[in-house]
């Protein structure tokens, strides 16, 4: 990991929650990903469909630096987005490295999931399929 005082902060704390909690703590990237959306929908981000919540995300996160681009496809209300560029690789990095299961932690995907139930009004999850370094995708479905 670089040097980078915020990364090693996040890092750090993402190792302390998964000793304490292990798989418990997949519901507080949930509360992390509602700032998230409640963020974007604050400044603007129009959250009335799947593809201008979707769109209002990938702007918000490539604003910040955090991805080079988001695309997705939307089938009978269940979405798969393919992130490239992620800018949280030397988190992840740090992940894999310290055995942090990496599920369910992804902004990217977890704030998609967040527009897409306040849309719907449904339950969703998703599984994330990793490709190339930097680079993912998820299929957000109905549970």
């Amino acid at each position: 990991m670089e040097d980078n005082p915020t990364d090693i902060i996040i890092a750090g704390l993402i190792e302390a929650l998964w000793s304490t909690l292990g798989e418990g703590s997949f519901p507080i990237w949930r509360q992390v990903a509602n700032r998230f959306y409640e963020t974007i929908e604050a400044n603007g981000g129009d959250m009335s469909t799947y593809e201008s919540s979707l769109d209002s995300i990938k702007d918000y996160y490539k604003s910040h630096g955090t991805l080079s681009e988001m695309t997705y496809e939307i089938k009978d209300g269940e979405a798969t987005i393919k992130v490239t560029g992620c800018g949280f690789m030397p988190i992840v990095d740090e992940m894999d490295e310290k055995n942090i299961d990496e599920e369910h932690s992804c902004p990217f995907f977890n704030t998609s999931l967040v527009a897409i139930e306040n849309i719907s009004g449904n339950m969703y999850d998703w599984k994330r399929e990793k490709q190339e370094y930097g680079t993912c995708s998820a299929h957000i479905k109905k549970i």
